[in-house]
């Protein structure tokens, strides 16, 4: 199977996942302005080089779902379990930036933070190290 097509399956996998937590009423859907609010992105080292051009990182979520994928500190290990169980890493990286209220390509539905351009990585406050416990969960950074 192609990467892209594990890649798509993945976020699927990821899509149900969350609409699961909809249903089960975990995420709240919300209406309040998020003044500069501190969200993540995971990413693996490789796929970091290897999507950024001219400094923007621009994944692949970009071409198949039209935005880049962020989260709120509290849910980046349930999605680092769902997009990279698999794939033979002991380390990622939680790329930090705070967005303004008034950034129009950031844009919510209910909990869930989507950018809809490429990232400039001038906006990335830390790229903080997120690794592998021994029992092989991922362990946010203290």
């Amino acid at each position: 199977m192609g990467n892209k097509v594990k890649h798509k399956a993945r976020y699927l996998l990821l899509q149900k996942c969350l609409n699961q937590l909809l249903i089960f009423g975990c995420l709240l859907f919300s209406t309040l302005s998020f003044a500069e609010t501190t969200l993540y992105h995971i990413v693996s080292e490789k796929e970091l080089i290897s999507l950024t051009e001219n400094n923007v990182y621009t994944p692949l979520s970009i071409a198949e779902e039209g935005y880049i994928h962020f989260s709120k500190l509290s849910l980046i290990p349930f999605y680092a379990e769902a997009l990279y169980k698999d794939k033979q890493l002991d380390t990622l990286f939680l790329l930090k930036v705070t967005f303004s209220d008034d950034d129009s390509n950031l844009r919510w539905i209910g909990d869930n933070p989507d950018y809809y351009v490429g990232l400039d990585l001038s906006m990335v406050e830390e790229k903080i190290q997120f690794t592998l416990d021994e029992n092989n969960q991922w362990v946010l950074p203290k």
